[in-house]
This record gives C-alpha cells, structure tokens and sequence, in this order.
C-alpha cells in the first residue's frame, strides 16, 4: 500500500508485514476503530458510568474542557471503586497499607463528578509509535490512552488489548 491509500496519507501496514516498535499508531488498520467516550470534568458519576457501560470497549474515558482539549482521564476500575466504596466499603479498606491508600479511598467514597477520580491526561499524537503506545499504557498502569491532535483534542482511542492483538496477529 501507498501512502496515498489512506485518508490522511499516512503509511498502512501491508497484510504480509510485521509491525514494529517503530511503527506509527495510525499505520495498523482498525487499531483506532474503538470511539473515545468523553465526558466533562461536571459530569456526574451515574451519567459517566452509563456512557461507560455503553462503550466497553472503551476502559478509560476522556475528560474534556468545554473546548474539547483533554485534561485528564478516568478509568473504569476508578468508577466502579467509587460504587464499590459506598456499597462496600470494606471490600477498599482491606486494601489500605499505607497513606497513598488513604487517599485513594478517600477519593473513591468522595467522588460526585468525573473531576473527583480524573488523572492526568494520557495521550500520544498521531504520530506516535507502537512503542511509545505500550510505554505510556505501561507506565501509567493504564488499558488505553487517547491519540491527539495538536490542540490536544481526542481524535482516537487505543486500547492496550487491540494493540496487543494487531502486534501478536502479525506475527
């Protein structure tokens, strides 16, 4: 394939060939498919969680300002932590060993909106990697991340799991 068989004249990998590390995110066909759900930092837990339920595939959900940036990111673990801390609280206690714990809890009973469980954003631009997608997943213990455009707007979503799959299809 040519770089003038995709919409934005990026490079596709060709069904014969192995993606690398180096291999640029938008290069695997079908790896951005999965459609960002993005919430604002007001949203309220129960509507966040039901945009939640109705993407699955979607585990870590964009938090945007009014004009659209990202600033920061909201997992699914941390929503249903939230539930979970007011329906049973104890089931989160038994995992307190140490402040950063308590803090964690304390979070998760408090949390009202989105804002009150969001994390720094995680996102890569279109540019990005292979590499740098597993790298940034790994290090922020993370099961996706958005890729954005230069306004820092999301335009997809990667999911660690689609990209493992298209790494380990190829080979």
């Amino acid at each position: 394939m040519t770089n003038s068989d995709t919409p934005d004249g990026g490079d596709v990998i060709p069904p014969s060939s192995a993606p690398g590390p180096r291999t640029p995110i938008t290069a695997a066909e079908g790896l951005l498919a999965i459609e960002p759900v993005l919430v604002a930092g007001d949203d309220h837990l129960d509507a966040v969680i039901r945009r939640a339920g109705a993407s699955p595939s979607t585990r870590v959900l964009g938090v945007v300002d009014p004009g659209g940036v990202l600033i920061g990111v909201v997992t699914s673990h941390d929503l249903v932590a939230a539930v979970v801390g007011r329906l049973a609280p104890g089931a989160l206690l038994a995992e307190i060993h140490d402040v950063d714990g308590v803090d964690a809890y304390a979070r998760s009973v408090e949390a009202t909106v989105a804002g009150d469980l969001m994390q720094p954003p995680a996102a890569l631009p279109e540019s990005a990697t292979l590499a740098e997608a597993f790298h940034l997943m790994h290090q922020r213990h993370l099961s996706g991340v958005y890729v954005v455009d230069a306004a820092g707007r999301p335009i997809g979503y990667l999911d660690g799991l689609e990209l493992a799959a298209v790494v380990l299809g190829a080979g």
